[in-house]
């Protein structure tokens, strides 16, 4: 793909075309097989957590009540959870997630979700919770049932519904008020890197790794998207977005990824989209005299 900008809700991709990379054929390069939580992968999932900041309206954390260590065990339990969650609240439900390890390697899950509806059934309300949970949602029956379902399901996927310390301590959930919640953890994901480094499956026993596999580290429902709120391949807008970048933030270049946590800043960012718009209707089509700078407001 050639040069291009695209604008969301509160993010900028800016991406300019190498040339010479591309007479050598080497511009699309295939993913390999996943050995880390990249730098990209993580700027991906703080794009997506910031474009739907406000669509997202619990925060759910699972565990295990051993130290599990087998991703693909892992993996299974978390696509037997979301599966039967998408049969209770339909296919269109929102939600992203995210793996991450502990100290000693144990995995564990990161889970927003747009919205969380129970079953009928009620088994789910036999759950036991812990105070801090119960303190927490004391104001909130509707609330405390989502846990307790939701824990309902982590154990059964994962066979733990008999060990009462695994009931009240493999669970969290916390409801999310406003925006910034994501917001502050996609600029986690920019820097955190402790606890995504795996240390494999290791016995015991020996201490040898039994299998390294990870996969992926992080998914979305189809619901979650960055939707685009400007797209332009005309080389003169991504001239004009990388100039206006430059001059913003003092930057000699500027290509790739912005993240706008600022409102101020998305309000700029859509003012120029809105003059390039009006300025492409002016000048016509591409080939005509370059768009004067007083009409983008560069001041």
């Amino acid at each position: 793909m050639g040069s291009f900008v695209e604008v969301n809700k509160r993010s900028v991709v800016v991406r300019t075309e190498n040339r010479y990379l591309k007479r050598l054929g080497l511009t699309h390069k295939r993913r390999g097989e996943i050995k880390e939580f990249s730098t990209g992968s993580q700027r991906r999932l703080a794009r997506l957590l910031v474009n739907n900041a406000e669509q997202f309206k619990y925060f759910f954390t699972l565990t295990y009540g051993r130290n599990n260590r087998n991703c693909k065990i892992s993996k299974r339990h978390l696509d037997y959870f979301l599966t039967r969650f998408r049969k209770s609240n339909g296919k269109n439900v929102g939600y992203v997630w995210v793996l991450e390890f502990q100290k000693l390697g144990a995995v564990h899950f990161h889970i927003w979700f747009e919205d969380i509806k129970t079953e009928g059934f009620t088994d789910w309300q036999l759950v036991q919770v812990r105070k801090q949970i119960q303190l927490r949602f004391k104001d909130s029956v509707e609330d405390l049932n989502r846990f307790k379902y939701l824990t309902y399901l982590w154990l059964l996927v994962t066979e733990q519904l008999g060990d009462l310390k695994t009931m009240k301590a493999s669970t969290d959930l916390k409801a999310i008020y406003s925006k910034g919640f994501a917001c502050s953890y996609a600029t986690k994901y920019l820097t955190k890197k402790e606890q995504k480094v795996y240390p494999g499956n290791v016995n015991e026993e020996t201490g040898e790794i039994c299998d390294p596999w990870i996969g992926r580290y992080r998914g979305a429902s189809g619901s979650v998207k960055n939707e685009k709120v400007y797209w332009s391949t005309n080389p003169k807008t991504v001239r004009i977005f990388r100039n206006w970048y430059k001059k913003q933030l003092g930057y000699k270049k500027f290509s790739g990824l912005r993240l706008m946590f600022k409102d101020s800043e998305v309000a700029k960012v859509s003012t120029l989209c809105d003059d390039l718009d009006r300025a492409k209707i002016e000048c016509g089509r591409e080939g005509k005299p370059p768009i004067p700078r007083d009409v983008l407001n560069y001041e």
